[in-house]
């Protein structure tokens, strides 16, 4: 491993993000109770599965981890490839949450409602909470992915892998959003996928994968970023405190 690719610390298989994200994972299901309750009918329950679904690709990116960890040779590769595909299929499932939006957009309780009104800005952080944990669990398991395809291939093919994997996890966006497509139809109605597929190359899916996939793309170099910058300054206070006077 060159020097570059051992500044890449490797991730946690349960870094301390998964607790915050838990804990924002219940918040949200919270928040859903409680609106359910002060208004006496469930509202948004779609939420709450989407967010199940967008917790899927972490737990595919945790378990290889695991498996680099505890398995070496063919045995590694194939897991890898299995793994790597299942992920890659169920990602877009994670930032697919930023577009339940459209909901609160096109949400008739507000038409001629006070727009000063405690339910619109309540259902305004409820659906930026589901959006926001949606894009760290896309965050953290294409980390997971990002620190294996360094290891194993190096620091450019890592780069590259990020910025493919970020349009096409725009156009599974895509795929899910305007043609309805589901991730479970790889391998329920393959047929439906293809079709699906083949419907969605047009200029309106460009510029929708464009823009989402640049919303994927900014999204992980910040926190990636971040994050770096984070670890050299606790390292640096670390060798601080260590220090004598």
């Amino acid at each position: 491993m060159n020097r570059s690719q051992a500044e890449m610390s490797e991730p946690r298989i349960v870094d301390p993000l998964f607790y915050a994200l838990v804990g924002t994972s219940v918040l949200c299901a919270a928040l859903i109770v409680v609106r359910a309750f002060q208004l006496d009918y469930v509202q948004f329950r779609f939420l709450l599965w989407n967010l199940f679904l967008a917790w899927l690709p972490l737990v595919v990116s945790m378990a290889s981890l695991a498996l680099v960890r505890v398995t070496k040779g063919a045995n590694l590769a194939i897991g890898l490839g299995f793994l790597g595909i299942a992920w890659l299929l169920l990602y877009p499932n994670a930032p697919y949450l930023t577009t339940d939006f459209i909901h609160l957009i096109f949400n008739r309780v507000y038409d001629g409602a006070d727009k000063d009104g405690l339910l619109l800005w309540y259902d305004l952080v409820l659906f930026f909470l589901f959006s926001w944990c949606g894009l760290l669990l896309g965050y953290l398991s294409m980390r997971h992915f990002h620190f294996i395809v360094v290891r194993f291939v190096g620091v450019m093919t890592g780069w590259f892998f990020i910025l493919v994997v970020s349009f096409l996890g725009g156009f599974g966006v895509y795929l899910g959003r305007v043609v309805r497509l589901n991730s479970w139809d790889v391998l329920f109605n393959p047929f439906r996928l293809i079709e699906g597929v083949l419907q969605g190359i047009n200029a309106r899916a460009a510029v929708f994968t464009l823009l989402f996939g640049t919303l994927i793309l900014i999204v992980y170099v910040t926190l990636f970023l971040l994050g770096g910058n984070l670890s050299r300054v606790q390292s640096t206070t670390s060798q601080g405190s260590g220090e004598r006077p």
